[in-house]
This record gives C-alpha cells, structure tokens and sequence, in this order.
C-alpha cells in the first residue's frame, strides 16, 4: 500500500512539471485616482533581433476607480511602453500623459500598427504619451494616481 503512494505522488508530480503553466506575463494598469473611471490607452515599440523597428497604439480600456484592468498582455520585457489616460469626471484636467507623442483616436477603440502611430498622424491625433520604465520586467503594474 505505502509503495503503491510512493509511486502515485512522484507520477503526480512529473505531471505537474510536464503540464506547469506558464508565467503570466502583462502590463496591468490601477486607477488609484479619486477621479472616478479612467480611459487609458497604450503605445508600445520594440526592435527585432535585425534591429527593425516596430509598434502599435491601442485604446481605450475603461479602468473604475480602485480597480485594475490588463492593457497588455504579452511579455513586456522587449517593449518601451508608454500610456496616456484621461479621467470621465474631467479629461480636459485630470489626465495622464508625457512628452512622447504618438497618435491615438480619441473618440473610439482604436488599434493603429507601425506608421499609423507614428506623427504625423495620418489617422488619429497626436497625443503626448507617458513613458512608463518597467525596469525591463516581463510583468509590471502602473498606478494612476492624482
């Protein structure tokens, strides 16, 4: 009997090492703010391994206040990632963003590849975008905050 537990538990574990998921691997944005529901939209770029040039701009998730919301959810670790996020209550005031500009439409979803994010924008406008250093991190969470 004790044998036939012996083999049960190691058959158990090879087969937990065989089938083990993955790592998740995503870039999650909070809405730590007292402004109510946030609009947040992404832009992100990353080389290949000739050095070629790449990226995409995506929008808009809806984040409540005191929730989290996954914009991204590949490995971020290659990405330079940047967001821009305005909050429901007032975008005109109480928005998030930087000095890197990317196009973005901000009227509806979007989802714009290599040239269409780039400014001049031939679609969209141009918007200036947060830089956010993930440390080179597969995984990293932003916090909006006031």
């Amino acid at each position: 009997m004790a044998f036939k537990l012996v083999i049960a538990a190691a058959f158990l574990t090879v087969a937990m090492l065989c089938y083990a998921a993955p790592a998740a691997a995503e870039f999650t944005v909070c809405n730590s703010s007292t402004y109510g529901k946030a609009n947040v939209a992404y832009a992100i770029t990353w080389q290949d391994s000739q050095g070629k040039a790449y990226g995409e701009s995506q929008g808009w998730w809806i984040v409540a206040q005191d929730a989290c919301q996954i914009i991204v959810t590949n490995d971020i670790s290659a990405y330079t990632v940047y967001i821009y996020a305005f909050a429901d209550s007032d975008p005109v005031h109480d928005w998030w963003g930087g000095s890197n500009n990317f196009c973005l439409n901000p009227s509806d979803k979007f989802l714009y590849h290599g040239d269409d994010m780039d400014t001049p924008c031939s679609t969209g406008q141009a918007y200036g975008m947060r830089f956010i250093d993930t440390g080179g991190n597969s995984t990293y969470t932003y916090y909006l905050r006031d």
